[in-house]
């Protein structure tokens, strides 16, 4: 049930509330994994033996010092691998999958059951929360409706009107006294003495002139200290209220009351909540189970897939902002795309191995009924035709496989080790 939840929660896209933009972390697997194929199989040249090679402190890698060298100079777009400062095995064109690969002949495994792990506990969902992002949600919506919704209200002290208003000295027009669309909260005072009290009790819809004098003291345009002014107010609307039958409206009955509304922002909370305890205990099993392991080598085509994979994951992302890739990593993480994404990959390739030879110890490798089961859930939520379909434009058969192994090990891993939750705040 916790593994089909986890994968139903992957798979399903939240309502945009709450925009967070991750720029300096790794790409998560979900994203690494969930691009197009690379296409066919890369081939280098054969790599060095491991002898005169050096082990990396984070993941227990066997380096290649002239490929290392070679990586600061030369970039092979053909054959990312040939780039990569690892230990690199060329493959034959053999092995389609890593489950088939050979990956005991190259990596060793620690004592990886019983890891000892220190988790933030999952937040909990309070309903000052609940409350504050329905109406962040209403009022999101609610913008679209508000004519519809308020139209012949009469203004009251403390609402928020939605305004357009001209300001008129002897008649014309003067600069800086106009605007349109503008929200106001009546009773603020943020306009001169008697702007906002003038609209207490003019129905949305109607226009007033308002006859006025600015102080005399009025500083922020001198040359209009102690004039008398005449602004002509158009009350667009006013900010709906978040009730029953304004819900209805504005989530076109989706949902119908207030609570149903309240319900799903607390669901979609405690969803966020559990989807970053998740991700906490799925960073703290790698950061405790990679070092405790050594990789020697990692065959080309896995490593050649991890790197299009994260180029095609950047772009995506980068587009969202109207970048190219290589622009939004220069922005972010400082590095060209192919620098960053090989640096990633670097990093991606061993622990892949690492989960991949777990996988194959304790039989944790996804059955084609699982596979069948996510993409068929993609599928439907993304609305593709056809699994065919689904693996040209979404995920591959092969990158499903690999993300869903490792699902498979992290819950495992987490399952079991020692878990110590410490407050958030620790």
């Amino acid at each position: 049930m916790k593994k089909n939840k986890k994968m139903i929660i992957m798979a399903v896209v939240a309502v945009v509330l709450v925009a967070v933009i991750v720029v300096y972390t790794m790409v998560d697997w979900e994203s690494v994994f969930k691009t197009a194929d690379t296409g066919e199989e890369q081939t280098v040249e054969e790599s060095t033996d491991s002898s005169g090679t050096e082990e990396t402190s984070s993941s227990s890698l066997v380096l290649d010092t002239e490929t290392e060298t070679e990586t600061a100079t030369e970039f092979d777009s053909e054959n990312p691998s040939a780039s990569s400062a690892l230990v690199i095995t060329v493959t034959d064109g053999s092995y389609t999958s890593l489950a088939d690969y050979p990956v005991e002949d190259y990596v060793t495994l620690g004592e990886y059951i019983g890891l000892e792990l220190s988790v933030a506990a999952q937040e909990e969902v309070d309903e000052e929360t609940v409350t504050a992002l329905a109406e962040s949600y209403f009022e999101s919506l609610a913008a679209d409706y508000a004519a519809e919704l308020t139209e012949g209200q009469l203004v009251e002290e403390g609402d928020t009107a939605n305004i357009d208003y001209t300001g008129y000295l002897n008649g014309e027009a003067f600069d800086g006294g106009s605007a349109t669309g503008y929200d106001l909260e009546i009773g603020s005072g943020a306009f001169i003495d008697g702007f906002e009290e003038g609209l207490i009790g003019v129905a949305v819809g109607d226009t007033v002139d308002l006859e006025l004098t600015f102080p005399s003291d009025y500083s922020s345009n001198p040359s209009l200290a102690g004039q008398a002014v005449v602004f002509t107010v158009t009350v667009n609307y006013v900010t709906p209220q978040m009730t029953d039958e304004n819900v209805a409206i504005v989530m076109e009955g989706y949902y119908s009351t207030v609570e149903e509304l309240e319900a799903y922002c607390r669901s979609y909370l405690e969803y966020v909540a559990a989807y970053n305890y998740q991700s906490n205990l799925d960073s703290a099993v790698i950061e405790a189970v990679v070092p405790i392991c050594t990789v020697t080598e990692v065959p080309d085509y896995l490593y050649n897939m991890l790197y299009q994979n994260l180029v095609d994951s950047i772009e995506t992302q980068a587009a969202q902002y109207g970048l190219d890739g290589d622009t939004y990593c220069s922005y972010f993480v400082g590095y060209s795309m192919s620098e960053y994404a090989l640096l990633m990959a670097d990093e991606y390739a061993p622990e892949v191995m690492i989960f991949q030879a777990i996988a194959n110890e304790q039989e944790l490798n996804p059955t084609e009924e699982e596979l069948d089961e996510q993409a068929e859930l993609y599928m439907t939520y993304y609305g593709y035709e056809s699994l065919e379909d689904l693996y040209e434009n979404y995920i591959s058969r092969d990158n499903l496989e690999l993300y869903l192994m490792q699902v498979n090990v992290a819950d495992f891993l987490a399952e079991n080790a020692v878990i110590t939750e410490t407050d958030e705040t620790e």
